[in-house]
Parts: structure tokens; sequence; C-alpha cells
């Protein structure tokens, strides 16, 4: 549940997963989670996307059992809501997207 200072609705997981990004006429982006949720993810890459874009998108989230491993995919349209500046001495932009609709990633 969201405070007053928070607006997050989804509780975020620091879960490396990959990703791949389809934006019309911007060619495909891939890239590894950050951090990642039902309501969306936040990534890094060498450049931003435009604030606004619409894109679609392939993640692949890591499962773990007790006796097995394997990998799930999910796709959803999404819109990228936010693009960070690099700190000083770092590399790449932040970039965080909305899914246009909820996914049941299923994350602890």
């Amino acid at each position: 549940m969201a405070t007053s200072s928070e607006r997050r609705k989804h509780r975020r997981f620091d879960l490396p997963c990959r990703l791949r990004i389809e934006s019309p006429g911007g060619g495909d982006v891939r890239a590894r989670t950050v951090n990642v949720c039902d309501g969306g993810v936040y990534f890094v890459v060498d450049r931003g996307l435009e604030l606004g874009r619409e894109v679609y998108v392939q993640l692949t989230v890591p499962r773990d059992t007790a006796n097995t491993f394997f990998l799930e995919q999910f796709a959803a349209h999404a819109q990228v809501i936010r693009c960070d500046r690099p700190a000083p001495g770092q590399m790449g932009t932040g970039v965080a997207l909305k899914f246009a609709k909820e996914l049941a990633l299923d994350l602890f």
C-alpha cells in the first residue's frame, strides 16, 4: 500500500531479468532490469528512450524452485514514464516503463 510520500502501487524487486524493447521506428533495445514489479520495469541503457513513447516489451523472469530452474516469458505493451540522467561518473540512462496492463509476475 502506498503512503502519502510513496506513490508506487506495487512492491519492486531487485531482479535482473532479460528485457527486449520493441519501439515502432526506433529498433529493438536489449537490456537487463534493475528492478521489476507487476506494474513496470526499470533498467539502464546507453541512451534513453523518448519520454511518453509506447513500446512493446518481452520480459524473461528466472524461476527457481526446489527441483527446477526455468525462465518464464511475459509480453506487454508499455510506456516510457521516466528517463534518469546518469550520475557523475556513471554510465547509462535509467529508464522506467509502465505496463499498459499489470502483469501477474508472482514475485515474492
